[in-house]
């Protein structure tokens, strides 16, 4: 009797709890604000009620190839609340997610509708994952593992079409894992191209089978090319999210990979020393190298053949070199170039991209190109009016210019979209937003910014990403990615940048649970923003789902083998420099997001240090009143250590001189800043000193004892000195110095009557007492 009268109480209970739950559903109101969509919709209405995602019983889409698709939806959607959605294909019906394409809807256009159902209407496959980004952004949490769809309708589209990000490739090695986070990131904020910078000086990572030297390996011997299995795996990858992957190959310029490694094809072999004479570019006066040109824009067209583009570089040429090899009067004179043939050789580089255009057309593709070329051509040679310009530095083309002459433009410009990771530069996710898709803004004060006019030939936008180490991609582009889809959805701002911050701190917290579902909690940092220790931290790995945690600590950056590491059970005590990999695998031995990493410096204290900003748009110009800037971190830091550079100057691509190097790095920050370093030395003996100063794009003052010994005037690696005599003893010193805007370095080294050369001033420096 009991036990019955237990079970109808039960039965009533959760009779009632389901009407009140389908009651609530009905009235409950969400406001846009409660919805953290980036981009912000053109079109969006909120009406009564939720759509509980327990309530949905599958995920129908309309032909076989919205399968992948809807398996994006149903693992994203996994992954948030542990429901698992099956994808089939069928009609339309109740208590689904339908996901449609409608031909007759206008360009880059889609319908989202959330009643009883919900319903995904887009104009192709790549608006409809745009669409499908939308709905997972839309999700809520109402109570503890209560996920609901908003009811709403959503009718949108973007004004810009070209939405892209380019990650350098070949300056510096970026793993497969990295390219396809970065996928997944330009997916959840609708962005459509991932540009790749496939080759440089330095390697050429596009594999040749043809050409087996161009086939590099690091230091420790491992592959830093790709594989041909690769990139069709990230370009399968891409496609099913909507992104489409192009590829550049930089030519005639950047390419010594090419022209020193097959100076027979790519460039002029010396018959006297059988060596590569340095010209600089490939050799744009050989019908070899056309014909090895030819043969690598069709392998990218086939192995890229998603992207409707083919970049082929085209900037910061250096051409005087050319002009030296025995073809190029042969070839300039055959090729009716009389202009080359008489000294401009930029006639013959003009030719030479309108010849690599003719060959990307061929394989029904269209060309892309860097600012390089000046005005509409050269000599009698004009450049292809259907080839598309990335207007950057503004100074070998105006973007006027080029528009005036009926080219079309796309717009990275340096500020805020021209990012270089080895030169701390990275405009501010504030400064970003302040960007217009018509405003040109370069770094250097004499260069004027250029504001334009509307022009449906200005394409788009794009974020240029040099020189970054894998470990730097995602902290960076994570907080700028948004702006640029933002900036690009709409022509005009549609919300304040206080706004879209609210959103993008919602955003970004739905992005981690998808893709970084690992937390790193240490204990016993000296800071917590620098990841630095004096003698040994403990390391706490939190998951944000059900799963098996492994870890590995390694001396350096690199993604090792997850599927072989410990698993975690207690916190990890660490005593020496490193990084720390953790990955989160599921039941099943399937890795559950991309691998969270930090590196842990172990250090001896010598400097305090304080960071100020903000600063100037374009920099100081001269050493700031410190007490009229905000301190936005302060903290401790080590004196340099050899191991140390080799740290830093690993992570640049301009590596910083050695001699008397001062660390004024710190994790997170990017351009400009000003720094305040306090301390003590210890002179040994009376004397005068010389104290030498060196900067690049920035200035530095030294005090001692309230004194200032040197105030630094000089930018650009001028060295500067300055004399003292000092008493024998301990002495209070202060170091002032900002970095302008794009290369943070400082050098500080000394002398006194008898040494004859200069030493780190940090050799007088005393470390810090507890």
């Amino acid at each position: 009797m009991r036990l019955r009268l237990l079970y109808t109480l039960l039965i009533l209970g959760f009779l009632f709890s389901c009407e009140s739950t389908s009651k609530s559903a009905e009235n409950y109101q969400f406001e846009s604000k409660d919805l953290a969509l980036i981009p912000t919709p053109k079109e969006m209405n909120l009406t009564k009620g939720f759509l509980p995602l327990s309530s949905i019983n599958g995920i129908e889409v309309q032909s076989p190839d919205l399968v992948p698709l809807g398996a994006l939806v149903s693992n994203s959607l996994k992954t948030i609340s542990n429901i698992n959605l099956k994808v089939k294909q069928g009609e339309s019906s109740e208590n689904a997610i339908y996901i449609a394409l409608d031909e007759e809807l206008k360009e880059n256009s889609y319908h989202i509708s959330i009643t009883n159902r919900v319903e995904i209407i887009a104009k192709d496959y790549t608006t409809a994952a745009r669409a499908a980004a939308s709905l997972i952004q839309i999700i809520q949490e109402k109570n503890k593992n209560l996920f609901v769809f908003p009811k709403l309708d959503i009718k949108d589209h973007t004004d810009y079409n070209y939405r892209s990000v380019m990650l350098d490739l070949a300056r510096f090695w970026q793993p497969v894992e990295t390219i396809k986070e970065t996928i997944d990131l330009l997916w959840f904020y609708k962005i459509n191209y991932l540009s790749l910078h496939l080759s440089d000086n330095r390697r050429f990572t596009f594999p040749l089978e043809k050409y087996p030297k161009l086939k590099s390996k690091d230091k420790n011997g491992k592959r830093t090319y790709y594989t041909r299995d690769e990139l069709n795996d990230l370009v399968s990858y891409a496609k099913d999210r909507g992104v489409i992957i192009i590829p550049e190959v930089d030519l005639p310029g950047h390419s010594s990979a090419l022209w020193n490694t097959y100076p027979e094809v790519f460039g002029h072999l010396n018959p006297e020393t059988q060596k590569a004479d340095p010209l600089y570019v490939v050799n744009i006066a050989s019908e070899k190298t056309y014909d090895a040109i030819n043969e690598i824009i069709k392998s990218l067209a086939e192995v890229f053949y998603t992207s409707p583009y083919l970049h082929i570089g085209g900037d910061e040429v250096y051409l005087e070199q050319i002009k030296k090899v025995p073809s190029y009067q042969e070839y300039t004179k055959k090729h009716g170039l009389t202009e080359a043939s008489k000294g401009n050789v930029n006639e013959l580089f003009c030719h030479f991209i309108n010849r690599l255009n003719t060959m990307v057309k061929e394989t029904g593709k269209k060309t892309i190109v860097w600012e390089g070329f000046h005005d509409t051509g050269a000599g009698n040679v004009t450049i292809d009016k259907d080839i598309s310009v990335i207007v950057w530095n503004t100074t070998y083309n105006n973007p006027k210019n080029l528009l005036d002459n009926g080219y079309q433009i796309i717009n990275s410009t340096w500020i805020p979209w021209y990012m270089v990771g080895a030169m701390n530069f990275a405009p501010s996710q504030e400064r970003a937003y302040q960007w217009d898709v018509n405003t040109w803004s370069h770094w250097k004060d004499n260069i004027k910014d250029i504001s334009l006019e509307k022009s449906p030939a200005i394409l788009g936008g794009q974020i240029s990403f040099w020189e970054q180490n894998y470990q730097d991609v995602l902290p960076v582009l994570q907080e700028r990615v948004p702006v640029l889809s933002e900036r690009l959805w709409s022509n005009t701002n549609s919300t304040t940048y206080e706004q879209f911050k609210s959103n993008f701190t919602k955003a970004n917290s739905l992005y981690t649970m998808l893709f970084r579902p690992i937390s790193i909690e240490p204990k016993g940092l000296l800071n917590d923003n620098d990841f630095t220790f004096t003698n040994a931290i403990t390391l706490k790995l939190n998951a944000s789902k059900k799963g098996t945690l492994r870890w590995v600590y390694a001396d350096d950056w690199g993604i090792p083998d997850m599927s072989v590491a410990k698993a975690y059970s207690s916190p990890i005590e660490i005593q020496k420099s490193g990084v720390i990999t953790a990955q989160l695998f599921d039941e099943s031995g399937k890795k559950i997001g991309y691998p969270e990493q930090q590196y842990f410096q172990k250090i001896t204290p010598f400097y305090n240090y304080k960071v100020f900003r903000p600063s100037n748009t374009k920099g100081w110009g001269e050493m700031p009143d410190f007490s009229k800037l905000t301190e936005i971190r302060k903290g401790v830091t080590g004196k340099m250590t050899h191991e140390r550079l080799e740290k830093i100057n690993g992570r640049l691509f301009a590596k910083v001189k050695e001699l008397g190097h001062i660390d004024t790095r710190f994790e997170g920050l990017y351009n400009s800043y000003a720094v305040q370093l306090t301390g003590t030395l210890t002179i040994p003996k009376e004397d005068t000193y010389t104290f030498n100063l060196l900067t690049d794009d920035g200035l530095g003052s030294l005090y001692i004892d309230g004194k200032l010994i040197g105030a630094g005037k000089e930018f650009g690696k001028k060295l500067e000195s300055f004399e003292l005599n000092l008493d024998v003893g301990i002495h209070e010193f202060r170091i002032d110095y900002f970095y302008k805007e794009i290369q943070n370095q400082l050098n500080i080294t000394y002398k006194n009557s008898v040494m004859n050369e200069a030493i780190p001033f940090e050799q007088l420096v005393n470390p810090l007492k507890n």
